[in-house]
């Protein structure tokens, strides 16, 4: 129906159409819900997310379910469960204090620009905007090694905004650590603590000491009751170990630690309280997964999808994931399947591709869950770093970080926001890219299966992601770039915009902010992000009716073209005002590379520029730097000579749909004016899933495998689609 957010038979029209409003703030209800800091320390207590079970449920598992079966939100059962688990966390914060003990650090010199205390680690439940917290973080669990304890902050550059220098870095780095709290037990005994030989300390019970530089008064009985405890420490080197030991058993297990004083109320909810959380969260994820795998009801779609997770969790966690890297390649398999035409759509090539994806994402990953890293000073991985801090700890929202934009802009609030939900720990940026690139796969099968049926949309998907795996753009999972979220955001714009045809008019805006976040993450991609708007055509158009304007011309979606390009527009124009605001130019460039990096520099001869800009073009598709032949970039050689030809007016290849070719195509316009230099294969990640979505088209073609008929005249069937056919006048 005309104006529908919905089409039928397609993505995102399957995914979306049941997304209405009221769907939509039961899932954010929930977000706060479980993302909301408990007060008492469990499996699901909320952000920061350190803890196996709560990264992988509430950091992938949530997301995935929320984003492919919303459906589930809208059963009793399921906001029964919200409103509890809301109601719980909403009764513990008034009336509870908080688990765990308070960490401070105390750096032997000032740490950062502006800083005008303590360092902040990202712990929602310390006091997180204060200009000096009383509370680093919160201890809730034992520090075994260095990469255990909440001193993310050794990443932030000195006040003069130089590199970190030796002595501002472990191992030499000297900091003070104090650690208060008050400790509850029903039984006497002796509260001690394991340390390294980096680690001097001192703790002190209700005033008394109980031990000193690791040594001495470790017999000290506490009775029972209430105590007061504090611990003061130096810290050196990089060889950490701090475990508060209760009767010789971890603390945390052991005993009731807390920030404040606990009241009567409080000892008395504890022992059963900390388990209703993880129950209620629990019960909704597994209800909804169960709904899900409901929803599916294939015995061999759900066979392959739980035979080839397992797979993948056995053989991705040795040698850095590298054999889990070649099975994401053997996932074209999935086309030897007897897949039910109702999961011929983007649920089921989740079922069958993203689900074994994600998986490969969580077992590479979950090493980094709860610990830290230490960024190489200097990188571009560490400026945002340091960039997130400032945005979210320092609270320059809009400054972002620095007045200009020498380094890309819209990727540190993603850190900065990434940071928040899991804390020190850059499991996030891991999840995210995974998540990203899984909407670029997403973007190629749906192309693929609309224009070449859903066996080569199998095949595009797979062919996409085994392009990350293998090739030079595997290392940039996780570490922290803008490149895979930029294209992430613009795959996802290209859906709502396809989306949009239908007069959604939500789609097409969403489809231009989108766009324009994209553009924002990553500035080369302006021309992509403008790209979206192609998909105002009917998605299977083929390029020989390029030359017919009066047949496309009333097929284009209008509002489409004015939602992705106003928004764009007016994206644009806050950008430069932004700049305006911190430098007095409106520009969008003014602060940033561009000048250094551009192709076209005053009095060169033409011959040298042409050769610079063969050269970047090469390097984006070849996936090194300096261009190379690499198999693994096949596809994007293939794709874009494909995409050339066919413009061309190349028999066979004119009937390509003209959208997607365009939109390949315009991935290379930013090459043609600026070139990136480092980080092999990092300017080519945006192109990875546009050129081999063509280059499967094309490989479809000359199969004559599944090939759309094309008419001049929409039929009502294929408005419901998402696909044109165009006859032969």
């Amino acid at each position: 129906m005309h104006g529908s957010c919905g089409a039928s038979g397609s993505w995102p029209g399957v995914v979306v159409r049941q997304l209405r409003p009221l769907t939509w703030i039961w899932g954010l209800i929930l977000t706060a819900a479980l993302l909301w800091p408990g007060r008492l320390s469990g499996p699901f207590d909320g952000a920061p997310l350190d803890g196996m079970a709560e990264a992988v449920v509430v950091g992938v598992l949530f997301p995935a379910l929320w984003w492919f079966h919303p459906r589930f939100l809208t059963t009793r059962f399921a906001r029964t469960c919200v409103v509890a688990l809301l109601a719980w966390k909403a009764f513990t914060a008034v009336t509870l204090v908080q688990d765990g003990w308070c960490v401070r650090f105390v750096p032997a010199t000032p740490y950062v620009k502006d800083g005008t205390g303590a360092p902040h680690s990202w712990d929602l439940r310390a006091d997180w905007r204060a200009a000096d917290p009383n509370c680093s973080a919160i201890m809730t669990r034992s520090y075994d090694q260095f990469s255990d304890f909440p001193a993310w902050f050794f990443n932030l550059p000195p006040p003069n905004e130089s590199w970190p220098g030796p002595q501002d870095l472990p191992p030499g780095a000297t900091v003070g650590m104090t650690v208060n709290g008050f400790l509850t037990t029903g039984r006497s005994g002796v509260l001690d603590a394991a340390t390294s030989v980096d680690v001097v300390a001192d703790m002190w019970a209700d005033g008394q000491l109980l031990w000193r530089d690791n040594a001495a008064q470790r017999d000290v009985l506490l009775a029972p009751g209430t105590h007061r405890i504090v611990v003061n420490a130096t810290l050196t080197g990089n060889r950490w170990q701090f475990e508060p030991l209760w009767r010789g058993d971890d603390l945390w297990t052991s005993a009731m630690a807390t920030v404040g004083q606990p009241s009567r109320f409080d000892v008395a909810m504890r022992p059963g309280g900390k388990w209703v959380s993880a129950a209620l969260v629990t019960l909704l994820m597994g209800a909804w997964l169960a709904s899900m795998l409901a929803r599916a009801r294939s015995v061999p779609v759900l066979a392959w999808t739980i035979g080839a997770s397992m797979t993948m969790v056995v053989l991705a966690r040795s040698n850095d994931g590298d054999l889990g890297r070649w099975l994401v390649a053997c996932l074209f398999a999935a086309v030897l399947l007897n897949v039910p035409r109702r999961l011929r759509n983007v649920f089921g090539a989740f079922l069958l591709v993203g689900v074994p994806w994600l998986t490969l994402m969580i077992v590479i990953s979950s090493p980094a869950i709860g610990r830290f890293r230490l960024y190489a000073a200097g990188n571009d991985y560490w400026m945002y770093q340091r960039f997130a801090y400032r945005i979210v700890m320092q609270g320059y929202w809009l400054e972002g970080g620095s007045p200009t934009f020498w380094f890309q802009p819209f990727y540190r609030w993603i850190v900065g926001g990434l940071h928040l939900v899991f804390g020190d720990s850059s499991v996030g940026e891991s999840y995210w890219d995974g998540a990203c690139l899984l909407a670029t796969a997403l973007f190629a099968f749906h192309v693929a299966k609309v224009v070449a049926g859903f066996r080569w949309g199998i095949v595009a998907a797979v062919t996409t992601l085994s392009v990350f795996t293998l090739g030079t753009t595997w290392k940039f999972i996780g570490l922290g770039l803008s490149e895979i979220s930029s294209a992430g955001l613009i795959y996802l714009a290209a859906f709502f915009a396809l989306r949009s045809r239908h007069g959604c008019l939500r789609g097409a805006l969403s489809a231009g902010v989108l766009a324009t976040l994209g553009f924002y993450t990553r500035l080369n991609n302006l021309p992509m992000a403008f790209a979206v708007a192609v998909f105002a055509l009917p998605l299977v158009l083929p390029i020989r009716m390029a030359v017919q304007p009066r047949v496309w011309l009333s097929r284009v979606s209008w509002r489409t073209v004015a939602g992705v390009c106003g928004t764009l527009c007016l994206g644009l124009l806050l950008f430069a005002w932004r700049t305006w605001h911190y430098t007095g130019v409106f520009s969008l460039w003014h602060g940033t590379q561009a000048e250094r990096l551009s192709l076209w520099q005053p009095g060169a001869p033409f011959a040298l520029t042409l050769d610079r800009i063969t050269s970047s073009v090469m390097m984006v598709l070849t996936m090194n730097d300096p261009p190379r032949f690499d198999w693994h970039a096949l596809p994007l050689l293939t794709g874009t000579i494909v995409s050339a030809l066919a413009m061309t007016g190349v028999p066979r290849l004119r009937a390509l749909p003209l959208g997607p070719v365009l939109f390949c195509l315009a991935g290379l316009v930013g090459s043609l004016f600026a070139r990136g230099s480092e980080y092999s294969g990092r300017f080519s990640i945006h192109v990875i899933a546009a050129t081999s979505t063509i280059a499967v088209c094309a490989a479809a073609r000359a199969r004559r495998t599944r090939w759309i008929r094309y008419h001049v005249r929409e039929t009502p069937s294929a408005q419901s689609s998402q696909s044109t056919r165009f006859s032969k006048p």
